[in-house]
């Protein structure tokens, strides 16, 4: 897509609906309903994963309906939780998880939003105002465009799942007076006591 484009899941300015597309550069998903994402983000760990994630699933098994419901597939789909089939994928059964949802948000977040991961790798930790300013920058859009607020919106929506994962810590290396002694240095030293013991002659 080309950044003349709309990006994935953009509504028109008015989300009324109509075909008019802003031309925004960057390839950044945005909904102006964040809080219809996050109800479908907090149904997808508690209903069975669909063969194919379609309008029939968004609407009967997971209750959104309306204008609103319009990006939240293009959503899913530019944040690799659904494929461009719009079958779920891996990363989506992992979002399923207890255990991964973290990092499969932080995952959907570096595929939705390469753009903004570019400029800043610890976006998902950026405050608002850094993570705003990225934004105008890539989007041109002036700060109190309503868009630039949807980006935000919709980021930060992913943000909150990912934001519970904690960082690794780099695993320190002992030095030599505190690397336990393995199998293999035992025996070598054992050798090593032997060989100290034979009489002077048989060295």
């Amino acid at each position: 897509m080309s950044e003349t484009e709309a990006p994935a899941g953009a509504e028109s300015e008015t989300g009324s609906g109509s075909s008019a597309r802003r031309k925004i550069p960057g390839n950044l998903p945005y909904t102006s309903s964040p809080g219809v994402l996050r109800r479908v983000l907090e149904k997808i760990p508690i209903s069975e994963k669909p063969a194919v994630f379609n309008n029939d699933f968004l609407t009967t098994v997971l209750g959104v309906t309306g204008g609103s419901a319009r990006p939240i597939i293009p959503i899913l789909k530019a944040t690799g939780l659904l494929n461009q089939s719009a079958t779920p994928t891996e990363l989506y059964a992992q979002f399923q998880t207890d255990g991964g949802r973290a990092s499969a948000a932080l995952q959907a977040l570096r595929n939705g939003f390469q753009e903004i991961f570019k400029r800043n790798q610890y976006a998902h930790k950026a405050e608002e105002k850094a993570l705003t300013d990225v934004i105008v920058a890539i989007t041109g859009a002036p700060k109190g465009d309503s868009v630039v607020r949807y980006i935000y919106n919709t980021f930060e929506t992913f943000k909150n799942y990912a934001s519970t994962l904690k960082d690794e810590q780099p695993k320190s290396i002992p030095n030599n007076d505190e690397r336990p002694e393995t199998t293999a240095t035992n025996e070598i030293r054992a050798e090593s006591d032997q060989i100290a013991s034979y009489p002077a002659a048989l060295k």
